[in-house]
């Protein structure tokens, strides 16, 4: 296999369709195809099903995404890390973020800096928070985008921003009874209302599985998890719809499919949010361009955020 044939790969089960990935790749169709079935013939089994309508993966596609992303994203960093080593005046920010967060807003706060410190290169990199804990300490990232209260180690942090916990009901279908619900209307469910629901998780390694067992303790009820997994945000809306249970996620992250998603609201009936919040080393020896970046972080990023209304 070859980097082209991982890219290829990548870029069909972003937009789910061989003619738009070929685009994205600047390859022709046939170019295309051919790269992905040499790569499922050297795995042994088939990465995507296409009919009529849409491309999907295979459950072995679903299971394989993960690790392909891993070396296409190591070899971005060998190439960044490679240019840095040569040409010393170039001036990086480094950040790594957490698959959890708001890519469009992402954007937002990101580029107004980018616009003002033109000769500042800005490299993104998304891992699990594991990695980003790692890689922060050992000096590999000047900044991580993570999800409040799950850090561990040496580090500091500033707020980024805040958004609603949505609750995703098994089968679509909520209430399953007017008797059995307390709390529910047309403005959210209540933790208590929503307890004694099986709950589909992804890995513990972006944040939201911990934050949703941590909600669940905070509440004095326990979390009835599925015994399996899935692994992406939309495989959680999917299996919920299909009636393996219910699912918690961020706003940004739940489609808007026409599928019924509840906020989850306290007694008093204020949201439940998910926090996140940009980090940094307490033993980082900060360059010009970092000072910069957090102090773009501290003081144009919150009004940024207040102009979009994530809450």
């Amino acid at each position: 296999m070859n980097l082209n044939q991982l890219r290829f790969a990548d870029a069909v089960a972003a937009t789910t369709s061989f003619t738009a990935a070929a685009a994205q790749c600047f390859v022709t169709q046939p170019t295309l195809s051919n790269g992905i079935a040499q790569l499922e013939s050297e795995l042994g089994e088939r990465l995507f099903v296409r009919t009529t309508r849409q491309v999907a993966l295979t459950p072995f596609g679903e299971h394989i995404l993960p690790y392909l992303g891993e070396v296409l994203r190591a070899q971005a960093a060998l190439v960044q890390q490679t240019q840095a080593f040569l040409n010393p005046q170039t001036r990086l920010i480094r950040i790594g973020t957490s698959p959890l967060i708001n890519t469009s807003l992402l954007g937002l706060m990101i580029e107004p800096f980018r616009l003002s410190n033109p000769s500042v290169e800005v490299v993104l990199r998304e891992m699990n928070m594991a990695d980003l804990y790692r890689m922060l300490d050992g000096g590999l990232l000047d900044f991580a985008f993570g999800v409040v209260n799950a850090r561990k180690g040496p580090f500091m942090a500033t707020l980024l921003y805040e958004e609603p916990l949505l609750f995703v009901p098994r089968g679509g279908v909520w209430p399953k009874s007017a008797s059995s619900v307390k709390s529910t209307n047309s403005a959210g469910v209540q933790i208590r209302d929503i307890s004694d629901e099986t709950y589909v998780m992804v890995p513990d390694s972006c944040g939201l599985s911990s934050t949703t067992r941590a909600l669940f303790r905070s509440q004095r009820r326990k979390l009835h998890a599925y015994s399996g997994e899935a692994m992406s945000y939309q495989v959680l809306q999917d299996w919920a719809a299909l009636g393996v249970g219910a699912a918690i996620l961020p706003k940004s992250k739940v489609a808007d499919n026409g599928r019924p998603a509840y906020p989850i609201v306290d007694k008093a009936g204020a949201a439940i949010t998910i926090g996140f919040e940009a980090m940094w080393s307490r033993t980082s020896i900060f360059s010009d361009q970092s000072i910069e970046f957090l102090q773009h972080l501290r003081k144009v990023v919150p009004a940024i955020v207040e102009g979009v209304g994530t809450r």
